[in-house]
């Protein structure tokens, strides 16, 4: 914990050292009449290509440039820092042209997402942790269809064992719906089990009713409730996050695309 706080201070300090020698520089350059606007805009080009290029690394691990966790962190403090230089590029003022306005629009959708993703990798994993050990993301599915089947066994078990229909007409009513049921997309964020406390609550209110045979079965299907509950945490969580990357990765080709035809349009009218 310790070496990952000093790492992170000192990337943090000289992330601000860069930034605050970018800003000296562009000053004294202003004040010289030197084309800080083209200065900075190369830089941001580079700041951006490199940007881009983590997310090919991490389609190509086996390539020995340095480990996932270090290409992370230069990520995200060569993010932060290309969003001061942008800042730096456009002099703080609003864009006017039609290209330079979505250049503008897209770096900050890019920016704005990857501080949401930043955020959401540090706030999800840890709330994902206590639903139990981190599942396969595609074999969560197939756990849930276990789950109905084994629902489903039990209580055609309990029927001819015990020749009741109450937990029979319980599972149609209300379990069979449940164990079908699959989270909101931003369920994590929204945060609370309604569904889940619900059908715990009937469980319970059941119980008044059952034998106590099929006492000992409602246990089962409580243990296999609890279970739903806790891959359908699984399952949000970790879509959200493949939503985010999603909309973060396409996002980011679509600002080079309008870069490219903005660093085009600069370098054939400023030969003019």
């Amino acid at each position: 914990m310790t070496s990952f706080f000093t790492r992170r201070l000192v990337l943090s300090l000289l992330t601000v050292v860069v930034a605050g020698g970018l800003a000296v520089s562009w000053l004294l350059g202003r004040v010289a009449l030197r084309p800080m606007a083209m200065y900075t805009g190369w830089l941001l080009l580079v700041l951006l290509l490199g940007l881009t290029f983590f997310n090919a690394r991490k389609k190509l691990p086996f390539i020995p440039l340095f480990s996932a966790s270090t290409w992370l962190q230069a990520h995200l403090y060569a993010g932060w820092l290309a969003c001061f230089v942008f800042l730096l590029h456009t002099g703080g003022r609003l864009p006017d042209g039609a290209v330079e306005i979505v250049v503008a629009a897209a770096f900050w959708l890019v920016a704005v997402s990857g501080a949401f993703g930043l955020w959401l990798s540090r706030w999800l994993p840890p709330r994902l942790t206590r639903s139990g050990e981190s599942l396969v993301y595609e074999r969560i599915p197939m756990l849930c269809h276990q789950l109905v089947t084994e629902a489903k066994d039990i209580v055609r078990a309990a029927e001819a064992e015990t020749q009741s229909t109450t937990l029979g007409d319980f599972h149609v009513r209300v379990l069979a719906g449940y164990f079908a049921h699959q989270p909101a997309w931003l369920a994590p964020l929204a945060g609370g089990d309604a569904e889940h406390h619900r059908v715990k609550l009937e469980l319970e209110a059941l119980r008044r009713f059952l034998s106590v045979r099929e006492n000992a079965i409602a246990d089962q299907l409580a243990d296999l409730v609890e279970a739903k509950r806790n891959l359908d945490h699984q399952f949000a969580g970790q879509r959200l996050l493949k939503l985010w990357l999603f909309a973060h990765v396409p996002l980011t080709f679509v600002l080079l695309v309008f870069t490219a035809a903005h660093v085009w349009l600069v370098l054939q009218y400023s030969h003019r």
